[in-house]
């Protein structure tokens, strides 16, 4: 019987130590994603971190928590987060914790600054687009005496009822 308890002493020992052992791994880091695409929004309501919403090539939004530990720079020198607004392009380098179901971003690169430089880009081919309907505007209308003998030939129920009366 004392062999027993201290069979049960030693597994209790045994177990004490390798839960201690696997405690003390250090925890493993989180890969590192990169999403590259435009802002579509930026939402400063949080105190903690800014959540920024990237649309990338396929059309789809990511939302990215972007806190104080991130480092932000356009080019080579950091910036505030308050340059990065909707229309910006960005890379984003940021992990993606599991337990929150949340991304938090490790770097944040301004690839281009919001500029009206894509607003001309538009705006030719929106006064292409006029000039392409105007030729069919100004076509010369179809003379009185082409139109009357049609109606002529094709008589409508409009123009049988007042037979009848």
């Amino acid at each position: 019987m004392h062999s027993a308890r201290m069979l049960a002493l030693a597994g209790l020992v045994a177990f004490g130590l390798s839960a201690t052992v696997q405690a003390e791994e250090p925890a493993k880091a989180l890969p590192t994603l990169l999403i590259k695409g435009e802002v579509v929004s930026v939402d400063n309501s949080d105190a903690q971190a800014v959540l920024v919403k990237v649309r990338d090539r396929y059309g789809f939004e990511t939302p990215i928590f972007v806190s104080s530990d991130s480092k932000v720079t356009q080019g080579d020198a950091p910036v505030q987060i308050a340059v990065v607004a909707a229309g910006s392009g960005v890379e984003v380098e940021y992990n993606f914790d599991v337990n929150t179901a949340k991304r938090h971003a490790v770097s944040v690169k301004l690839t281009q600054a919001k500029t009206s430089a894509s607003a001309p880009a538009v705006e030719p081919a929106a006064a292409a687009t006029p000039a392409t309907t105007q030729p069919a505007e100004a076509a010369p209308a179809a003379p009185a005496s082409e139109a009357a003998p049609a109606a002529t030939t094709a008589p409508t129920a409009t123009d049988a009822a007042p037979a009848t009366q």
